[in-house]
């Protein structure tokens, strides 16, 4: 193994540590079956020598010792692929809730990035890592341990034929170095190739009402074909790099074999009864050994793929939390909260600057909407205010009735999630029924008071708790999501209610339901929006201007 292939696949043992002693145990018992199996290679070729040579039938102790090793063998066989099996899916589950925990601090992200290429580092890259850290380490861990074991007793019983287990051991080792840039290239092609042909399938099911508006299924159907055979054809290259490697390997164990038939007949001695009767058994425990570290070889050869998925899960883990942790929090102020901003600001990594120098102030209980040209920063003045994001420059604080601020970066996130609510725009609602939307984020509600705020969105007439709303509540109008979206965040009866742009899309109808909704609210709201009827139910309304000759970000 390469130094950059260990230390990629070594970066991600952090997230497994609580797993170490299985991970240990696992090694143990693959070790264990694995001398087993060559004792009993061993001792069917000592019964071999002794019969030819000496002409003498195995021993009771013999049957005896070839007996228990069988049984051992088979046991641990079963235990082993019982102890993998397990030990897999909680690699699986660790690297998944730490690859989970660093796009939570790092998400929603201040960079373009593809869903599409998320979704294929957390399912297909970490399915892929957790076979081989839950059992190729062990395998390999083994067969290196089964070689220096051979070596030992080889060197102990004839000399000579551990001198062509080194050369042989070599000499499989070069095949797997000089095969690795090549494997590498074709195996990160293969790689390259599922990936794109994953984020086209992303986009497809994303737009899945334009393809078919547009008649595009053809033309889908069409590039994931042609992507697949491309991955295909790559697969197949990799595959015979693979077999001609193997094959190299094979004729190297040839020759070890001759060698250590060699060493036995000529640097023993032709007729020496002694060499003569070792023979099979030092050849059983040559050929044990170096196919070990052929096996191990070939293992290394197939891990270009995994170095890969493991540095794109490295990448995931690593990625920056979009707001920096907080070192001493303070208790957030009892009663109404406002909020301040002061010298804001905020620019995307790959975009010129959205905020320059923004002030403005909302006052405890106050209802105020924020308005602006499209692009000016209005969903990004929300982010910020939810501490979504943190601000480049400036400073985002709370408000007590008494006018004391509390920047945000001192407030706990979880005293932060319990005084701010958020309604985004384009608001997800979860798979499962209405009671299960309702208490996310929240606790302590009885179904009677779930339905008095259904009743209070205007929903109790056209949906109950338990019905099932399909995901992302697809099954729901634009504003009957809208609807349940702000219901979920009333039930947390927050401080400081945050709404971007929930009536964007409405009818008027429902615009001026939902307005009168947050005209009632007894809290400090504030509304972002460019829609007049929202914005004239508000107390105050202020203005995000974009910063003179900045580019219009989308929000």
């Amino acid at each position: 193994m390469s130094g950059g292939t260990a230390s990629v696949l070594a970066r991600l043992i952090p997230p497994l540590r609580p797993e170490w002693r299985r991970i240990v145990g696992s090694y143990v018992l693959a070790t264990t079956s694995l001398l087993a199996l060559a004792a009993i290679g061993v001792l069917a070729a000592l019964s071999v020598g002794g019969a030819v040579v000496h002409g003498q039938w195995p021993s009771a102790a013999w049957w005896v010792a070839l007996v228990a090793l069988v049984l051992l063998r088979t046991l641990l066989t079963w235990r082993e692929m019982d102890v993998s099996h397990a030990l897999a899916y909680r690699v699986l589950a660790r690297l998944r809730v730490a690859l989970f925990d660093a796009y939570a601090r790092s998400v929603p992200a201040r960079r373009r990035e593809h869903s599409g290429r998320a979704a294929s580092v957390a399912m297909t890259d970490i399915e892929k890592l957790e076979f081989f850290y839950a059992h190729t380490l062990a395998q390999l861990g083994a067969s290196v341990t089964l070689f220096v074991a051979a070596l030992g007793v080889a060197a102990v019983l004839m000399p000579a034929a551990a001198v062509v287990m080194v050369l042989g051991a070599a000499l499989v080792a070069l095949t797997a170095w000089v095969g690795a840039g090549a494997t590498r290239r074709v195996g990160e092609e293969e790689q390259g190739e599922r990936e794109r042909l994953s984020e086209r399938l992303v986009d497809a099911l994303g737009a899945l009402r334009e393809v078919l508006a547009y008649g595009l299924q053809d033309r889908v159907v069409a590039d994931a074909v042609a992507a697949t055979r491309r991955s295909v054809r790559t697969a197949r290259r990799r595959e015979f790099l693979a077999g001609v490697i193997d094959g190299s390997r094979e004729l190297i164990l040839t020759g070890v074999l001759i060698g250590v038939v060699a060493s036995a007949l000529f640097v023993g001695g032709v007729g020496d009864p002694r060499s003569a009767a070792l023979a099979p058994a030092v050849l059983a425990l040559a050929v044990a050994g170096v196919a070990a570290i052929a096996d191990a070889a070939h293992t290394l050869s197939e891990l270009h793929p995994l170095v890969a998925s493991a540095a794109r899960v490295d990448e995931g883990l690593r990625r920056s939390p979009v707001v920096a942790p907080v070192v001493d929090a303070r208790p957030v102020p009892a009663g109404p909260l406002g909020i301040r901003f002061h010298d804001v600001e905020f620019s995307y990594d790959d975009r010129t600057r959205v905020l320059r120098r923004w002030s403005a102030e909302v006052h405890p209980g106050e209802h105020v909407g924020i308005a602006g040209p499209s692009g000016a920063g209005k969903s990004t003045v929300i982010a910020l205010a939810a501490r979504l994001w943190d601000p480049d420059g400036g400073e985002i604080a709370l408000v007590d009735s008494n006018g004391r601020g509390m920047p945000l970066r001192e407030v706990a996130e979880e005293d932060l999630r319990a005084a701010v609510a958020v309604v985004e725009q384009d608001a997800r609602l979860f798979h499962g029924t209405v009671r299960d939307n309702l208490l996310r984020g929240t606790a302590g509600r009885t179904d009677a008071d779930l339905v008095g705020i259904l009743d209070r969105v205007g929903a109790r007439d056209w949906i109950s708790l338990d019905d099932e709303l399909g995901e992302h509540g697809v099954r729901l109008s634009g504003g009957q999501r809208a609807r349940l979206a702000l219901a979920r965040a009333l039930c947390r009866e927050p401080r400081i209610l945050i709404v971007d742009e929930i009536t964007a899309s409405l009818d008027p109808t429902t615009e001026k339901a939902i307005s009168q909704v947050l005209a009632e609210v007894d809290a400090t709201v504030v509304v972002a929006s460019h829609r007049r009827e929202t914005l004239a139910r508000l107390g105050r309304v202020l203005r995000v201007e974009p910063p003179a000759g900045a580019a219009s970000p989308s929000e």
